[in-house]
């Protein structure tokens, strides 16, 4: 026979809060840039150019989606994701030697890596899991 577990808290931990925070704001930079690129192509797509809108508009709905589930205690890889694919994205663009280099690059960078170091720590993830079987349980 399995020990009854201790309850699990239904506040979140503040990794779990300041990771869903920083997820929020991370959905602001592939929305500007969704933006740009679709004022930059006049509304007139050609091709594949339709990635340039797509790809960011997933990141940003897969970002709020991510903060809202983690903040629900229902999956912390949601947010962590699309947090590292953004993160990603813009390492690539900062090392490429775009618009994403200098000053201005460094802040966006750090903001989804941030996101993603925040929402796999082991106490958010332990909070999941507890959630989760606590749900599961009722």
């Amino acid at each position: 026979m399995h020990p009854v577990p201790a309850p699990v808290s239904p506040t979140p931990p503040a990794p779990a809060i300041a990771a869903a925070v920083l997820g929020l704001l991370s959905a602001f930079v592939p929305a500007v840039f969704a933006l740009a690129a679709f004022a930059f192509s006049g509304g007139a797509l050609q091709g594949t150019d339709w990635l340039l809108l797509v790809v960011p508009l997933v990141l940003v709905v897969a970002l709020l989606v991510g903060a809202v589930l983690l903040l629900t205690g229902r999956s912390w890889l949601a947010l962590a994701l699309p947090a590292g694919v953004s993160a990603a994205f813009l390492l690539y663009g900062y090392a490429s030697g775009g618009w994403g280099s200098g000053g201005f690059g460094v802040l966006p960078l750090v903001i989804p890596a941030a996101t993603t170091a925040l929402a796999v720590m082991p106490r958010v993830r332990r909070w999941v899991a507890g959630r989760r079987a606590a749900r599961s349980r009722a």
